[in-house]
């Protein structure tokens, strides 16, 4: 395998562009192929089986197109997909929720919230890991319906993101210290999460970037070239929002988005 080969990124829609950015940060000679399965977005409201049926597509997709590892940016994949997909790809999976469980436990935090997709909360994965490393732990998840669609087409469209925002953050107790994301689309509304929760607020892209680059290092993989590495992005389904928002968040030009059918 070449150290010039890329890294792939998924992701059901946008999120996954939150952990690419970390990704340029941390990993800015890397050349990187980043795929959002906009045709099928929610996946918080899919089935497991259909959830690993997408996700074995899109491995396959990046496997072709030489990718040394691939990062599941998304966090109901990865609850629904990383066993089945590690272990049938050769290239080097990465799930998010390690992450997402190891920016809590850089911390000594006794309550906590989640807010996720309803596929994400229900599975119960982060409160069991969690309880695993310390079982006087406070968790209380919260499933968000509505929140992924609506950033999905635009946060701004919606006259009662605030309302419909408030209604989920509201069900967190006001003992809660910290509030994990575990969504990757919800630091595109970080600012308005801000406004309505005063405690910390964990994003686990930047320590799913830090694995990264960990795993690469270990196998001698990390690019040395000097510039800067290439992105290459590729849709399933709508191209025009996607690249609205993506250029948004990430403050800069893409020039092109390729659609694929998978």
């Amino acid at each position: 395998m070449s150290k010039e080969y890329n890294i792939g990124v998924f992701d059901s829609g946008l999120g996954g562009v939150t952990v690419l950015k970390e990704l340029t940060k941390l990993l800015p000679n890397e050349n990187i192929i980043y795929f959002g399965d906009t045709k099928n977005v929610p996946y918080g409201e899919k089935s497991k089986e259909e959830i690993q049926n997408f996700s074995s597509k899109i491995v396959d997709f990046l496997s072709n197109n030489n990718c040394k590892v691939i990062i599941i940016a998304c966090n109901t994949a990865s609850i629904a997909a990383y066993e089945y997909l590690k272990e049938k790809s050769s290239v080097p999976i990465i799930g998010i929720i390690d992450s997402g469980i190891e920016s809590i436990y850089k911390n000594t935090y006794k309550e906590i919230g989640i807010v996720g997709t309803p596929f994400t909360v229900k599975s119960g994965e982060y409160p069991k890991r969690l309880k695993e490393k310390n079982n006087q732990l406070h968790i209380t998840s919260v499933g968000c319906e509505k929140l992924c669609p609506m950033i999905e087409k635009g946060w701004e469209n919606f006259n009662d993101r605030d309302i419909v925002l408030k209604g989920y953050l509201s069900q967190l107790p006001k003992s809660c210290e910290a509030l994990l994301l575990a969504c990757t689309h919800y630091p595109f509304i970080i600012e308005d999460i801000k406004k309505i929760f005063s405690g910390d607020i964990l994003d686990p892209g930047k320590e799913c970037a830090k694995e990264a680059y960990q795993l690469l290092k270990s196998k001698d993989l990390l690019n040395e070239q000097k510039d800067f590495g290439n992105i290459k992005f590729y849709v399933s389904g709508d191209k025009k929002i996607f690249k609205i928002k993506a250029e948004e968040f990430l403050n800069k030009k893409i020039d092109e988005i390729s659609q694929v059918s998978l």
